[in-house]
């Protein structure tokens, strides 16, 4: 199998947001990467936090909000990629009335123990 649907995904229902994990889960290894979309509930934010030994990228599908990168504070709408670099504390924040949707990805994988 080298496909799954949101369906099939992983659903991790994580503080002010649900997190599907498509890949990197028991339904799609990678040995590289974690792929998959999160949903930030309306008006509100992620804790701050950090990955000491992972990147993370993100993609803006739908909604409005604001990450934080370090001290910088970046716009987010649909078509917006954003990258969170190794170790920089980062948080996103929905600013609307719908969920702000992103597809993220993780180099090396990850196991989401930072956000339990």
């Amino acid at each position: 199998m080298y496909s799954v649907h949101k369906s099939e995904a992983t659903v991790l229902d994580l503080k002010g947001r649900f997190v599907n994990v498509f890949i990197g889960s028991d339904k799609l290894k990678s040995d590289h990467m974690t792929v998959g979309l999160t949903e930030v509930h309306p008006m509100t934010e992620m804790d701050p936090h950090s990955h000491d030994d992972k990147e993370e990228i993100i993609y803006v599908i739908s909604g409005h909000g604001s990450a934080k990168v370090g001290d910088s504070v970046e716009p987010l709408e649909a078509n917006t990629a954003v990258i969170f670099p190794v170790g920089v504390p980062h948080s996103v924040k929905n600013e609307g009335r719908s969920p702000l949707t992103f597809v993220f990805m993780f180099n090396p994988p990850t196991d989401f123990t930072y956000a339990k």
